[in-house]
């Protein structure tokens, strides 16, 4: 004799739930409404360093009310700030290696940022940061002024849940790369490359975008007048590239390119 239940929903923690999205659109949205939970957050962010020898931040994920155009705005002022991106790489190397450093921030009336920030209105920000190996991230959160400060009691909720979302977030950049590079699939390259991604992690990002042009089959001419630099500049990133990835023909790229995309989407990390 044997009893035949009713299905039922299968039951899953909130951590695991946002695991089950980490690969779709919809992760960012589920994030947020994860961070919610402990404090009203208005929008978060991460920068990922692939090599914090030669550090060079990328904005891997964003998510909240800020739409993106905005979003990725106001990151290309950032990146494109000398000051702030030591700073960012500053904060990150605070952390020591397999530990986190949390740190909740104000704007200073003379940082560059004040103006994006009363722009926005943010008033308050809570950063994560963290080095494993050659990596860093730092993820950060923006609280809006009609939110008011954050309590004593918001801070404790988020010091508890922010390194599994810090944790999450590296982890989605791991198997995805950066949000930024979903809009562009013909940017294959150079979101590997932001991956660190087997040998495309020891690429400059010239000599990924001249090979993502490559791949795509266009000349040295086309990639020379696309990128605005002189035939010859293209044809030395080309043999650079080659050099580091240890490939002889455009063929050998995309080869390349499938091997280690594949790798990653059967579990396979890639090497470094």
């Amino acid at each position: 004799m044997s009893d035949i239940f009713p299905p039922r929903p299968l039951p899953r923690d909130p951590v695991a739930a946002l695991v089950a999205t980490l690969r779709t659109p919809e992760f960012p949205d589920a994030l947020m409404t994860y961070i919610r939970q402990a404090a009203e957050i208005a929008n978060f962010g991460a920068f990922y360093v692939a090599d914090m020898n030669k550090p060079v931040p990328v904005l891997s994920i964003w998510g909240g009310e800020m739409s993106s155009y905005w979003f990725n705005r106001n990151a290309r002022t950032i990146l494109a700030n000398d000051d702030l991106v030591a700073d960012t790489v500053r904060r990150i190397r605070s952390a020591g290696k397999g530990e986190l450093a949390i740190e909740r921030w104000r704007p200073d009336p003379a940082d560059p940022r004040t103006p994006i920030y009363i722009r926005d209105e943010v008033i308050e920000r809570v950063t994560v940061s963290s080095r494993s190996g050659r990596i860093g991230l730092m993820s950060f959160f923006l609280r809006g002024r009609e939110s008011g400060w954050l309590q004593h009691d918001e801070m404790e909720r988020l010091q508890a849940i922010l390194p599994i979302v810090h944790e999450l977030i590296g982890l989605r950049h791991y198997v995805v790369g950066s949000s930024a590079f979903q809009l562009s699939p013909k940017a294959r390259v150079s979101g590997l490359r932001h991956r660190d991604a087997g040998s495309f992690g020891m690429l400059s990002p010239r000599e990924a975008e001249v090979c993502d042009m490559l791949v795509q089959g266009v000349g040295v001419s086309g990639t020379a007048l696309e990128l605005g630099v002189s035939e010859n500049t293209v044809r030395t990133l080309r043999r650079r590239a080659y050099e580091k990835l240890g490939v002889h023909s455009a063929t050998q790229i995309a080869a390349l390119i499938m091997n280690i995309e594949a790798g990653m989407d059967g579990g396979v990390p890639p090497s470094t």
